[in-house]
């Protein structure tokens, strides 16, 4: 499967895609649309895509919050895709972004199904669950120190 990884901005053609993918895997399942949430802030932030075939298969939010540190949001891979490796190639690339950026901490709240997920990239949970958009979240974090392979 040939994969394409790349950041784009806000202004990029592809962020009416990211928007919809992310709606039809985050928001769709749980009776909610993305479509009513205020997206403005969103420009400030870097967006990491998976493309297939000329398709957004995955996306990952990268919000800047101290100089530092970042914040990864809103992470989606497509149901067709899910279960192939391409959230953890994702993850690395989005990783390796950050670290040629000069961040050294990642911060995440994941959904309580997907923890396990991000404990296998190395992440690890800092805090209590808390409840988020309706559903278990819990704050994991990482801190990068080298460039790892991307595949």
């Amino acid at each position: 499967m040939n994969i394409e990884m790349r950041v784009i901005n806000h202004a990029s053609p592809l962020c009416k895609d990211v928007v919809e993918l992310r709606n039809k895997i985050l928001r769709c399942p749980l009776g909610m649309s993305l479509y009513d949430e205020d997206l403005t802030d969103e420009k400030h932030q870097f967006i990491v895509i998976a493309m297939i075939k000329q398709v957004v298969a995955a996306c990952i939010l990268i919000k800047p919050l101290h100089e530092h540190q970042v914040q990864f949001r809103q992470m989606a891979v497509d149901s067709d895709f899910q279960r192939k490796g391409i959230g953890s190639m994702l993850i690395r690339y989005a990783e390796n972004f950050c670290l040629l950026n000069k961040y050294e901490q990642i911060e995440l709240h994941a959904r309580k199904t997907a923890v396990t997920f991000y404990k296998n990239n190395g992440y690890e949970v800092a805090g209590e669950e808390f409840i988020e958009v309706g559903i278990p979240h819990f704050m994991m974090i990482k801190k990068i120190e080298k460039i790892e392979n991307i595949q």
